[in-house]
């Protein structure tokens, strides 16, 4: 049998004592790799003579379990103080996290309601869009009902969208079966919208720095000043030049 298929057949037989693997291991990996002047045959006696000059050796060291040197002690990622310090600034309780989320939200479905309820459906998406744009641009307020309700309790007719100063109620769905269905309609793609905001998403119905819209049966002097992108249904929708 040639040196290597000795030494693998050895290695299989002795690796089954766990204690003595390692150093099985050890001689095999040398024989395998010596010359066969310097290592003629493998022999039980010779490998018997290695096991026992190992064994001496490790029982000379300090093999005393010290598991202080390998699991050094780890300072806490958090501590009373920084604790205390979330609590007093950024901590805000679940209840009201619940309550922010369910008025953005619908702060949003009376915007789709009220300027685009008679739009293609691509179109109300499109007003979810501009307003979701709105609340990531350092233009407008950070928040959703900011930024549809922004001006609201100023002079009339100076916010930024007209059903917020009108003086009548934001609410939707009272009246007939296509009032209510436009209702519901609305509510399903703000949560909609607003899931996707949620995850850091905005939807695609237009790009991403389009900020500003108008029907088409009026014409601001503000479109002049900026760079239109597409129409949808009755509205034409614009982004900064």
């Amino acid at each position: 049998m040639a040196l290597g298929q000795q030494a693998i057949a050895w290695q299989v037989f002795l690796g089954k004592t766990a204690r003595l693997g390692a150093l099985v291991l050890a001689f095999v990996t040398m024989v395998a790799t010596a010359s066969a002047q310097q290592v003629a045959t493998l022999t039980p006696e010779l490998l018997s003579s290695y096991v026992a000059h190992q064994t001496a050796a490790r029982l000379q060291q300090d093999i005393t379990f010290k598991p202080e040197q390998w699991l050094a002690p780890q300072a806490p990622t958090v501590n009373p103080e920084m604790l205390s310090a979330y609590a007093a600034t950024k901590f805000v309780p679940t209840a009201k996290r619940v309550a922010d989320a369910q008025k953005e939200r619908l702060c949003l479905a009376q915007a789709i309601y009220h300027e685009a309820r008679g739009e293609p459906e691509k179109g109300q998406w499109a007003v979810a869009n501009v307003i979701l744009n709105r609340v990531v641009s350092k233009r407008y307020p950070s928040s959703i009902c900011g930024v549809v309700f922004q001006n609201a309790n100023g002079p009339k007719f100076r916010c930024q969208f007209s059903f917020a100063c009108d003086g009548r109620s934001d609410m939707g769905g009272n009246g007939n079966r296509i009032v209510r269905e436009s209702w519901v309609r609305a509510n399903v793609i703000a949560l909609a919208a607003f899931k996707q905001f949620q995850a850091g998403q905005r939807p695609d119905a237009v790009p991403a720095n389009v900020l500003y819209y108008h029907t088409r049966n009026v014409s601001p002097h503000w479109a002049q000043s900026f760079r239109q992108v597409s129409q949808i249904g009755s509205h034409i929708f614009y982004s900064p030049s």
